[in-house]
């Protein structure tokens, strides 16, 4: 458990969710590789998976465990309540090659079936942040990684967090997904966590090679940064689309770990600069 693992590195834990409507914009591979930097960097960090799909899970290869996020997360048949503090059971050390300060509750596909819940008991949004209760406390990072839909589990991280960030990649449907995942966030911070801040867009898996990869990218990104919600929300560095990042995690390893490899070298110097900010900010 989180008791054994290194001291903390921050007085406050930070809980950061990563979203968008649209899938294939690799906000698992972000999440994954955030979280591992953020480890390498002496943080103590946990992912919360809640996206049914588990490909966070698949990637870090977790200890085996009796629970998921599904379990914790599914109401009690009399009372339709969730146990508080019941996350920590379900909490399991990362595979022996990644960072010793990374975490994960692995979701499984059962967990979409949790979008239907419904019946007496606490409030279905507030779920998440029930069984989170006292929980969280040892870590320094918490990430969210979300689903690729605006339904329950998406709007439980929300309610959930200290940060929403978006990322997208510079798609027409990334694009699209990013404004939805927008009024989701504004929808939470008025009905359900006033406190929640809107941390920006990352974009992810920018287009350098072919001219019309690059012409659909560099216009997707001016489409963004032109959207009134999002002045100044754009953040640097654009991340482009490189495809060791895709390697490393298909190998279930970090990126720091993947070889010699100059690429994995230069996307694992990235993904620390992101860390040092999700950190320090």
């Amino acid at each position: 458990m989180a008791s054994s693992a290194r001291p903390r590195i921050r007085q406050r834990t930070k809980r950061i969710a990563y979203v968008n409507q649209k899938g294939g914009v690799g906000k698992t591979t972000w999440t994954i590789n955030v979280g591992a930097a953020a480890a390498e960097l002496g943080a103590r960090v946990l992912i919360r998976e809640m996206d049914p799909q588990a490909n966070s899970a698949s990637s870090v290869e977790p200890e085996d465990g009796e629970y998921t996020m599904n379990d914790v997360m599914r109401p009690e048949e009399e009372t339709g309540e969730v146990v508080p503090g019941s996350l920590g059971s379900a909490i399991r050390r990362t595979g022996k090659q990644w960072p010793g300060g990374l975490w994960i509750v692995p979701a499984e596909l059962a967990l979409a079936s949790r979008e239907n819940d419904n019946g007496p008991g606490a409030p279905r949004e507030r779920r998440l942040q029930i069984v989170s209760e006292g929980v969280l406390d040892p870590f320094d990072l918490v990430l969210t990684d979300c689903p690729p839909n605006v339904g329950q589990l998406t709007i439980n991280a929300l309610a959930d967090s200290d940060e929403a960030h978006i990322v997208t990649s510079p798609t027409k449907w990334g694009v699209e997904g990013s404004h939805q995942a927008h009024r989701t966030i504004r929808m939470v911070q008025r009905h359900h966590n006033a406190d929640l801040i809107f941390g920006g867009v990352w974009v992810n898996m920018y287009q350098t090679a072919g001219k019309n990869g690059r012409v659909e990218s560099r216009t997707r990104v001016a489409e963004l940064r032109a959207a009134e919600h999002f002045t100044g929300k754009i953040h640097d560095p654009i991340v482009h689309d490189m495809e060791v990042i895709r390697r490393a995690a298909g190998a279930s390893v970090p990126l720091s770990a993947y070889g010699n490899d100059k690429d994995a070298t230069e996307a694992a110097a990235i993904f620390r600069g992101i860390a040092e900010r999700a950190l320090n900010d």
